[in-house]
């Protein structure tokens, strides 16, 4: 009998604990996470500070910067499938860039590393996507904090 209290108390704290991650990871809009994906691979990603557009159901919304062995590469997520006729905007302390969307993903159409440094000398970015319905979506973020969350991508992955 008391091992089975002792396995469900475990699996109680076991369930807690993923749905704590689960709350803070959708309540930590503006700070830079670092996650290992498998094996070499890692990321680094943000939530929006804030997300704007006429719409009615949007699923997460995410920047990443993902490190696999040697090759870095930066997506979004937009949680809606993007037009594919239209470019996604990003905008890094007035420069702006252009993604290609695909899904609900977006790549950058220039290399990786011309985004990443902007990224670790800018402030602010701003990402503008339109989606296949045609609705605008605005959404912004800190990049306080990239630097040393890029470092951490470097160092412990």
């Amino acid at each position: 009998m008391n091992k089975v209290i002792y396995i469900l108390i475990s699996i109680f704290f076991i369930i807690s604990n993923v749905f704590a991650h689960e709350l803070s990871f959708k309540h930590d809009h503006g700070k830079w996470s670092f996650k290992k994906v498998n094996g070499n691979a890692c990321s680094i990603f943000q939530i929006p500070l804030t997300e704007k557009g006429n719409y009615t159901q949007r699923g997460t919304v995410l920047f990443y910067v993902f490190k696999d062995d040697s090759a870095e590469y930066v997506r979004i997520d937009a949680g809606y499938p993007y037009d594919p006729n239209k470019y996604v905007k990003v905008a890094i302390d007035g420069n702006n860039y252009q993604f290609f969307g695909e899904n609900d993903s977006a790549w950058s159409m220039k290399d990786d590393r011309i985004i990443i440094d902007a990224m670790k000398a800018g402030k602010g970015m701003t990402v503008v996507g339109y989606s296949q319905r045609g609705t605008e979506t605005t959404d912004t973020y800190t990049l306080i904090g990239f630097t040393k969350a890029y470092e951490a991508l470097q160092n412990d992955c």
